[in-house]
């Protein structure tokens, strides 16, 4: 690459990779994959620029010159770091991330240099993680811990102070924690009237719109339009990083229009209690639940209710995709419950089509079917 003189020095220039071993710099001019290295010289003489260039080319041919993966890093020094990156802290999931890195990541790995993890750790960490109780964790919750290092590992690799990742070599088992738990009208009933003033409004938009609880409770005025019966959900909304419109039910509407009547001018948020943005329900939940004589039902189970009645109501795959969130078909099958009156009416449905489209269909009111009978 040679010299390049800029305001301030002279710089040098190689395209170069890392050793088989990751620990120094191989001359690579013209190899695919090689990325340039500068070095600063620190003057504008160019004599001592050339002099310069000639050592440490030198310096690489002979493997002396150390790549930045050469640098013993901690674990609990590269996390710390990890966790302040803007790319980090912009991640949705960055509350869970950041509990998972310091409160148990840290602790078990802190110690160790970067570069000494290794699989069987990975898999050691998994088999002796507890809850706080003391009790063994859930699948799914080690899986999350499991994420959030191996998302850290690949920043590292970014960097270039990792060269591979073991916590992708090692497999996340299937928590198996699909759920098809689906409110019958009845249930749903009660539930609603059961709750509090407060809480109606976004069990009412989870159930008929099917929108997750972050889409709700985040909701401000600026993205409802009454008028037109529409919500504007922006990509930074959604866990899918997709901005969606939202298209309201005439309950759903009315309830935002009295909501509308009514709202605080301190905030701009939709949903409120006390007249302040309400971030969490799970205590009014509960007891509306309690008090609906309804088990085994958590508030995401909602979406799989608004998913399963678009498909009932005989809203189209892609458009009820659309509308909840769905960006494949798989995690769109996995939220609708296929329930035995699905099946009734299945059959109903290519009854009354075979009645009305084949000829001889056996019928309760044809002459053979009474014969036979």
């Amino acid at each position: 690459m040679g010299l390049t003189k800029r305001s301030d020095s002279y710089y040098v220039e190689f395209r170069v990779i890392d050793s088989d071993d990751g620990k120094s710099l191989m001359l690579a001019s013209g190899v695919p994959g090689a990325r340039k290295k500068r070095w600063k010289v620190g003057c504008l003489n160019k004599t001592i620029a050339k002099e310069m260039e000639a050592a440490i080319k030198t310096r690489i041919l002979l493997g002396q010159e150390t790549t930045e993966r050469a640098k013993p890093v901690l674990f609990k020094e590269w996390a710390q770091t990890y966790l302040a990156l803007e790319e980090v802290k912009s991640l949705r999931s960055f509350v869970g991330r950041s509990h998972s890195v310091e409160t148990h990541l840290i602790p078990y790995f802190g110690g160790k240099l970067l570069a000494e993890i290794k699989p069987q750790d990975i898999e050691a960490f998994r088999a002796q993680r507890k809850k706080a109780n003391g009790k063994s964790a859930s699948v799914q919750t080690i899986n999350h811990d499991h994420i959030a290092l191996k998302h850290c590992l690949n920043v590292a690799i970014r960097r270039g102070l990792l060269q591979s990742n073991p916590a992708s070599k090692v497999p996340l088992p299937n928590p198996h924690n699909e759920r098809d738990r689906v409110l019958t009208d009845e249930e749903w009933g009660r539930l609603y009237r059961g709750a509090k003033s407060h809480l109606k409004p976004v069990l009412l938009t989870a159930y008929q719109l099917g929108q997750r609880f972050s889409e709700i409770v985040g909701l401000t005025w600026d993205r409802v339009d009454v008028k037109r019966g529409f919500i504007t959900l922006r990509s930074l909304d959604t866990k899918t990083k997709t901005a969606r419109q939202v298209p309201m039910t005439p309950d759903v509407k009315m309830t935002l229009q009295r909501l509308a009547r009514t709202r605080s001018l301190v905030t701009r948020h939709v949903f409120t209690y006390k007249g302040r943005p309400l971030q969490r329900v799970s205590r009014s939940f509960k007891t509306a639940l309690v008090e609906a004589g309804i088990k085994d039902f958590r508030f995401h189970d909602l979406r799989h209710c608004a998913s399963t009645n678009l498909r009932r109501a005989g809203v189209d795959t892609a458009t009820a995709m659309k509308i909840v969130g769905h960006k494949s078909e798989k995690m769109w099958k996995r939220y609708n419950a296929i329930e035995e009156r699905d099946l009734t009416h299945a059959a109903q449905k290519v009854h009354r089509y075979l009645q009305e489209n084949t000829p001889g269909t056996l019928g309760e009111g044809s002459a053979e079917y009474s014969t036979r009978k």
